[in-house]
């Protein structure tokens, strides 16, 4: 799947579309595309171009403040999409082309966030190696029996992690440290990105929320 199909896709049916709905569309192709077009060196722009076109995708009015209220709502929107996958184009992403990246990333303290919170003198994350244990091992068997919403939670969790580590100054551009997960989280975003767009475009008529900061035209 490509962002050229479903850009032709978009443009089949963006007439029968809603404005709020075309410019969160346009918005995530066009990220989608500046990721594409980045050299591969550029890994970090690429990624942070990727998770734009996801927030482009997902982002509405929240009424939960924070760090939660962000998660809660990309969680609530993997829900939808998965559900409304009925071609299975999620799934056949995960378990054909990503499931070693998935237990890669599952695998790395660096992409749990428990394990930064005691790093960073957060004594009530001190226990964060039982509980990386006992959610790595939930997530496996969500991977054994395919169970895609959870995967998919458990994989955007991980790559929030990475998110925050460069939207916040955490990270140095091109830097050597933890290149592998940022390698992987790209890969994964670059496929499931126009999967996720697709199923949205399918299913138009439905209320996706009001996009963040609409478009004004000028009187």
């Amino acid at each position: 799947m490509s962002i050229e199909s479903t850009e032709k896709l978009y443009k089949e049916c963006r007439d029968n579309c809603d404005e709020s709905f075309r410019i969160r569309i346009h918005r995530a192709i066009s990220w989608i595309k500046k990721a594409n077009a980045l050299p591969d060196e550029d890994i970090d722009l690429k990624f942070i171009s990727l998770w734009i076109a996801f927030n482009c995708a997902y982002g509405k009015e929240i009424t939960t403040d924070g760090y939660l209220g962000e998660k809660v709502g990309f969680r609530d929107f993997l829900t939808v999409i998965s559900d409304l996958d009925e071609e299975k184009s999620l799934d056949k992403i995960l378990w054909n082309r990503f499931s070693q990246s998935i237990k890669a990333l599952l695998e790395n303290k660096y992409t749990f966030q428990p394990y930064w919170n005691f790093y960073n003198g957060d004594g009530r994350a001190a226990d964060w190696e039982m509980s990386f244990e006992s959610y790595n091992s939930q997530a496996l068997k969500s991977l054994m029996t395919q169970n895609t919403v959870k995967v998919l939670n458990i994989v955007f969790d991980r790559l929030y992690t990475i998110r925050n580590q460069l939207f916040h100054g955490g990270a140095t551009c091109n830097s050597k440290a933890n290149r592998m997960q940022l390698h992987d989280g790209c890969a994964i975003l670059s496929e499931l990105m126009p999967a996720v767009l697709d199923i949205m475009l399918k299913h138009h008529d439905r209320d996706w929320g009001r996009a963040f900061y609409p478009y004004v035209k000028e009187d």
